[in-house]
């Protein structure tokens, strides 16, 4: 048997000291990255939820980890300053995310943020026209870099009709749904489903002609449950305009509900705003509730129902979180409509 020398023997304990060194730093390397990944989980839980200084604590915990993804972490503190309403912080904060993102994604996305928070400092009493000059600059880099950023387009819309810019924001909002019927991820869900047969309806237009789920027959629909008292409705108001018309009334039409307990303030709001595709009210909210919209008597809006040419339900989107996926949805399903429908029962 080959016996271990003096010397070799002498440097075991060295060896097994090194490995054991190299071991431990190994775990409290793994452990730093997990507690880093657990702070951004949980500064991503509470930004969806609201609680906007929480998540900013979490990210600025994940920040002082060693191996940080710094990229990440400032867009997500940047994030947390915007709804903060600390514009200035978030804009510092994403740029500098530009000096460390990895691919024009997320560089598009910094300079989407940046415009967001010039955007909303803009809105101070009188405009500030400089800081719309500052969010335009900034979203038209966004949309360079990603052309098909729909969500930069739509806000570079905002801030040229901010601007007095009508026809170029119109512009820009059509290319927005261009734009998101090119984006992979309004593909996500895709070919969408048949839910259920939609409730039949009627209802009076503006003009005064009879609008029913009879005569919707063979076209692509989309409801638009809205009501003037309802902002978020009334942000989405120019995305609608231009889905309107960006069909042939024969393959796709919109039609906008309104949800309003009185006539007069829709009747005012639909003539100031030239509101000229199908517009009906609906009293009661009748058909807001045979729609199943609702658990409650309370309406919640706004509601986008997109039906099959056969009334068949395809999807119910809710709020104004997801307009880029249903105007993407609606592009791609009303360009290649699908050919193995099962009949109407």
């Amino acid at each position: 048997m080959q016996r271990i020398g003096f010397a070799t023997r002498r440097l075991l304990p060295v060896v097994f000291a090194l490995l054991l060194s190299v071991l431990c730093a190994a775990a409290q390397a793994q452990d730093s990255r997990n507690s880093f990944d657990r702070n951004l989980e949980l500064g991503e839980a509470a930004l969806r939820h609201g609680n906007y200084a929480q998540a900013k604590a979490y990210f600025e915990q994940a920040e002082h980890l060693p191996g940080a993804d710094a990229a990440e972490v400032n867009a997500g503190i940047a994030m947390a300053e915007l709804q903060l309403g600390h514009y200035d912080a978030a804009r510092q904060r994403e740029t500098k995310v530009l000096d460390l993102a990895s691919n024009a994604r997320e560089r598009a996305e910094a300079h989407s943020l940046i415009g967001t928070a010039w955007l909303r400092e803009s809105y101070d009493a009188p405009p500030d026209i400089e800081k719309l000059h500052a969010a335009e600059k900034e979203f038209e880099q966004a949309v360079a870099l990603d052309p098909v950023f729909d969500h930069a387009y739509f806000d570079l819309g905002t801030v040229l009709s901010q601007e007095g810019r009508e026809a170029d924001g119109a512009s820009a909002y059509k290319k927005s749904i261009e734009a998101a019927g090119n984006n992979p991820a309004s593909a996500v869900g895709l070919p969408l489903a048949r839910e259920r047969v939609s409730p039949e309806f009627t209802a009076a237009r503006t003009t005064g002609q009879p609008v029913s789920s009879a005569s919707l027959r063979g076209r692509f629909v989309l409801l638009d449950y809205w009501a003037t008292w309802c902002a978020p409705c009334i942000h989405a108001l120019p995305l609608i305009r231009q889905l309107a018309r960006y069909f042939p009334p024969d393959q796709f039409v919109v039609i906008s509900i309104d949800e309003d307990s009185d006539q007069a303030p829709w009747t005012s709001f639909i003539s100031q705003h030239q509101m000229d595709w199908i517009q009906v009210w609906d009293k009661n909210s009748n058909i807001y509730h045979a729609f199943g919209l609702s658990t409650g008597p309370e309406l919640s809006i706004p509601r986008y129902v997109f039906l099959d040419p056969d009334g068949f339900i395809l999807r119910i989107y809710h709020g104004t979180d997801h307009l880029g996926v249903m105007a993407g949805q609606i592009v791609r399903t009303v360009s290649h409509p699908p050919t193995d429908a099962p009949p109407r029962p």
